[in-house]
């Protein structure tokens, strides 16, 4: 034992000194691989990675091509990767170490097979991967002018689904983005887990990180890929891998981006008389008679546009929105290094001007003007003490300062907007000579309390200060001294996160006019008064710990490859109003490859979570995976239109602890003595066997096509179980205890065409297109059925999530509304929402019992989450000119218009372009076209759940394109530059779409919200 003991002692001293250990293990001698990297034309390229085979020794290609890799690890070979070629092996000789130099040419990667692909804990090369992975560079990216990272991956990873339905400029607007990767597997809660740099993201931090400092972005897509994370990979997993440094020439870059925003749909606003006139419109259909709103003589006064100012016309939009908002970042990083020590550094700032027009008021005391600054920064550090002792350090964050007009959220105010007819005086009462206390006062009328104009400019502020910090640190061991190949590290990261706000108050009075039109005279409305500003304080903090241990086994032996790695993980998250979560997990992945065209891949996940009772808190997840790169068979050499065979077969198993609830396998008692949902001790997590089929094919070493087909299923769901007990149990039923047993499935397929070819030395095409079709369907959730005079009396099972019900119109008569009184007479129909009016929808009586309700509601389009998502991009590079572009879509999918923009009795009557066209006896006497029912001045029975208001939400969207030159290098190398790169680029610069409306976005949905903004950018990058 005590020689044992010594023994290790011994070994820990020389490994710590960084002595050769002599004796303990045979040892190559170093070499020296000098020389030039070209491409097939001779043409340098730079930005290559050399690294060897056991990974230690690597050096980054310079502008020139120019490499001298000094390799000490005892590898034999060095793999050469670079962006768009395939990767190369050199094997060292004898004539390395005499000086001379190798010029290595590196053939083009039309299929993309090149290069290595991060998997989170784990890397592999593009050419072993068994699983179904997608792609992205930081490069890629960085072609999007946005200041939310998830807007710029939205058609770029077939896969995944991203779908934003908020454009707020402001903090708020982080964190209004779903994913989806391949749709739904669960009905509760599960979104994809998203690891940065190896550390799981817990909240919105990723939302800040700039395409700048990303090297690329993967999304794990099957069980074989995400069956090590265990509990937290069920809905997939995105992994975003930032830059490193090298060894190599530090190079400096620096870049600037001016960007010009405006919103792609601008609100629906009608002028007054228009207003006066639809409103008597409705006033007519109710039974109100023909001037029941407005008077004839005060529609003619309403006529001329606001040039009497007794009869205004205000366009609420244009006074207090923007037609342009302007943004600016401007950043540098700096990246190099050399055997010892490796850096990459970035630190950008973010000027983000916000859309809301703020008046110059003399008497003010304060600046409400809405504004955001943001400084991101990123340093990564790599160190390597000896041949056996490596670490890394990384400090990353943001900082963000934000100033809000009035203490409301931008989405709140801008819905605020269309509170106030275009009929209403104002912003502020009139100078009146004599009575100051009745001048310049705000103006609201009788139906709403608060104005636009009042909070952007009397209303105080609200300054809000984030702060967001990870720090990671690790420390890595080679422990080739015990076993060739063999490793471990440690790792902890710590993130904490900071919300500061200032928030000032300020109250005002409120005017309304009176209602005669004829003068201009007001009263004031209520007991508010015009008051001094108040301030108040309030914070939020949270921090987030990870720890992570592994051990890793990396060895060839000839044909073979041995590729392994076992991990520990821990999780807590902790903060103020935030219940502490903790989960821990182990893992381990082994791939193994024989003469780099056979691969077999085997996973396990072991993972617990604090969710569950302590005797089921562990679950394990299982995953086999497998591919053939048949192409490199004999059989198939002579085959020259065959550039690629590649078959890929996987079957894993995912898990899910989020139900949207904590500890459901407790009683719920709260601080009352309340009793409330029962706790279920035998809970677990959810599991979801996850099948994958894939074949990857290329052709003239210019075509790619690759197919991926899946089925995933779940037979153990968290859910209710009210159908499976008697009522007098004595427990109320929605207290019952959840149990696992749910069932559902997800399928689909992924289907990618592309096309890359190197045509000249000068020219370079390439195409892609990708369709991707995901349809789940709930099986069995315990759905209590409706009663037997339901038309249908499942509403959940045998249909997929998201389903939408509704009332079908009856259009046998034509149009599907009541035209005349006798009309709805014979229809005899009773509605149990209301009354019908001539003009009213007709709604089929799917059970017969002659009453319109809930009970003949029919599942009608498709659901709210897209079947399919689809993306085409291409492009083309002439010397220094790059052109490229992005179309990105979704089809079948249905989404529900409601609210502001469809229903036209909200606030006072809001009318957009769908209303234009309403029933009215005298459009359906002469044939004129109809478009919508008959207006009303409130909620009418043609407004209830139907399928008229059921939109189709299919779109496609040019969601970027971007022209680019690089300046000569004798132009750049004036100014000590060795390049400078100009770019436009625009991001959503038109969508075509079938939403009835032209005025609202079929992916923001709503027209009460902030629709997408159309960026026109323009940049410089210089490289020094």
């Amino acid at each position: 034992m005590d020689m044992l003991k010594n023994k290790i002692i011994h070994l820990l001293t020389l490994l710590c000194m960084g002595f050769p250990l002599t004796g303990v293990m045979a040892q190559e001698l170093p070499f020296l691989l000098q020389g030039k990297l070209t491409d097939e034309y001779g043409k340098p390229v730079q930005g290559a990675l050399m690294m060897s085979e056991n990974g230690k020794s690597q050096y980054l290609t310079s502008i020139d091509g120019a490499y001298q890799l000094k390799v000490t690890d005892g590898s034999r070979f060095v793999t050469v990767s670079a962006a768009g070629y395939l990767n190369m092996k050199l094997e060292a000789s004898e004539e390395d170490n005499n000086g001379e130099e190798r010029e290595v040419k590196l053939a083009f990667d039309s299929h993309r097979t090149g290069g290595y692909v991060e998997l989170g804990y784990f890397t592999q090369t593009r050419e072993s991967l068994t699983g179904a992975v997608a792609t992205v560079t930081g490069e890629e990216l960085d072609r999007a002018p946005v200041n939310i990272f998830s807007q710029t991956l939205a058609g770029r990873l077939p896969g995944l689904n991203v779908s934003h339905n908020l454009s707020d400029f402001t903090f708020n607007g982080y964190g209004h983005t779903s994913y989806n990767i391949r749709g739904y597997n669960t009905v509760n809660a599960a979104s994809p887990m998203i690891i940065i740099d190896g550390i799981i993201c817990p909240n919105q931090y990723y939302e800040f990180l700039s395409p700048k400092e990303i090297e690329s972005v993967s999304v794990l897509k099957d069980g074989s890929t995400t069956a090590a994370y265990g509990l937290h990979a069920s809905g997939g997993v995105i992994v975003i891998t930032t830059k490193r440094g090298y060894i190599g020439k530090k190079k400096v870059n620096v870049y600037f981006d001016q960007s010009f925003q405006q919103m792609t749909k601008r609100p629906s606003f009608v002028s007054s008389a228009e207003y006066a006139e639809l409103r008597n419109q409705a006033g007519v259909n109710d039974g109100l008679g023909a001037f029941s709103q407005f008077s004839q003589q005060e529609i003619d006064g309403f006529r001329k546009g606001g040039a009497d100012v007794n009869y205004p016309n205000n366009d609420w939009y244009s006074l207090f929105m923007k037609d342009f908002t302007l943004r600016q970042r401007a950043g540098l990083n700096v990246a190099g290094g050399s055997e010892k020590i490796r850096f990459f550094s970035n630190v950008g700032y973010l000027h983000q001007e916000e859309p809301f027009k703020i008046a110059d008021e003399p008497d003010r005391k304060y600046d409400p003007t809405p504004v955001v600054h943001a400084v991101n920064f990123r340093s990564n550090l790599d160190l390597t003490f000896n041949d056996y002792l490596s670490a890394y350090m990384r400090l990353t964050g943001n900082l963000t300062w934000e100033r809000g007009a009035g203490g409301w959220y931008n989405r709140d105010i801008y819905s605020l907007i269309f509170s106030a007819p275009p009929t209403m005086y104002g912003p502020v009462t009139p100078d009146f000579e004599g009575h100051p206390e009745a001048s310049n006062q705000i103006v609201t009328h009788d139906a709403e309390n608060n104005s636009v104009y009042a909070i952007l400019n009397r209303s105080g502020y609200r300054q809000v200060h984030e702060t967001n910090v990870i720090a990671q640190a690790g420390v890595n061991a080679d422990l080739d001294f015990l076993l060739q190949g063999l490793s471990a590290g440690v790792s902890m990261a710590y993130q904490t996160y900071s919300q500061n706000h200032t928030y000032t108050t300020q109250n005002y009075e409120r005017w309304v006019r009176t209602n005669d039109w004829s003068e201009l005279s007001f009263t004031k409305k209520g007991s508010d008064e015009n008051t001094p500003l108040g301030y108040g304080k309030g914070s939020v903090f949270f921090y987030h710990l990870n720890l992570l241990g592994n051990i890793g086994y990396k060895r060839r032996f000839g044909d073979h490859s041995v590729d392994a790695t076992a991990y520990l993980f821990y999780q807590q998250q902790e903060g103020a109003d935030i219940l502490p979560y903790k989960r821990q997990s182990m893992g381990l992945t082994a791939l193994y490859g024989y003469r780099e065209k056979y691969f077999l891949k085997g996973d396990l996940g072991y993972s617990g979570s604090e969710q569950f009772h302590p005797d089921h808190r562990y679950t394990a997840t299982p995953a086999l995976s497998a591919a053939w790169i048949a192409s490199k068979e004999y059989f198939l050499a002579e085959v020259n239109a065959l550039s690629l065979l590649k078959l890929r077969a996987s079957y894993g198993v995912s898990a899910n602890d989020n139900f949207g609830a904590r500890f459901l396998y407790l009683d719920y008692i709260d601080a009352a003595g309340n009793e409330g949902l029962r706790g279920n001790p035998n809970i677990a997590a959810e599991k979801i066997k996850q099948q994958n089929y894939g074949i990857d094919l290329g052709l003239f070493q210019a075509f790619t096509l690759s197919l991926d087909y899946y089925i995933h299923r779940s037979d153990n769901l968290l859910v209710g179980n009210t159908t499976t007990i008697p009522v007098f149990q004595g427990i109320s039923l929605g207290n019952y205890p959840r149990m696992n047993n749910g069932k559902m499935e997800n399928k689909g397929f992924e289907l990618e065409l592309g096309y890359r070819k190197r045509l000249t030395q000068h020219w370079t095409v390439f195409a892609s297109a990708w369709l991707a079709q995901n349809k789940n369907k709930v099986i069995d959730i315990h759905e209590t059925p409706s009663a037997e005079d339901y038309a249908y009396r499942y509403h959940s099972e045998g249909y997929p999530l998201g389903q939408h019900w509704r009332l079908l119109i009856d259009k046998s008569n034509g149009n599907g509304m009541f035209n005349s009184a006798e009309e709805l007479a014979v229809r005899n129909l009773s509605y149990s929402f209301g009354t019908p009016r001539v003009g009213d929808f007709i709604y089929y009586d799917l059970n017969s019992d002659g009453t319109i309700d809930e009970k003949d509601q029919a599942p009608m389009g498709y659901s709210y989450i897209p079947q399919q998502y689809y993306a085409f991009s291409g492009g083309i590079t002439y010397k220094n000119l790059e052109l490229n572009f992005l179309f990105q879509g979704v089809n079948r999918t249905s989404f529900a218009l409601g609210g502001l923009g469809a229903n036209e009795s909200v606030y006072q009557g809001v009318f957009n372009d769908i209303h234009m066209n309403a029933w009215t006896p005298e459009r359906y006497a002469a044939g004129d076209p109809i478009d919508y029912p008959a207006l009303s001045l409130s909620s009418s029975t043609s407004h209830a759940a139907n399928n008229y208001f059921l939109t189709n939400g299919a779109y496609l969207r040019l969601k970027n394109a971007e022209i680019a030159y690089t300046l000569p290098l004798n132009i750049s190398r004036k100014i000590a530059a060795e390049k400078i790169r100009i770019s436009l680029n625009a991001q959503n610069l038109f969508t075509l779409d079938h939403v009835k409306s032209k005025y609202i976005d079929p992916e923001i949905r709503i027209m009460s919200t902030f629709q997408p903004y159309r960026t026109y950018n323009i940049g410089v990058n210089l490289l020094f």
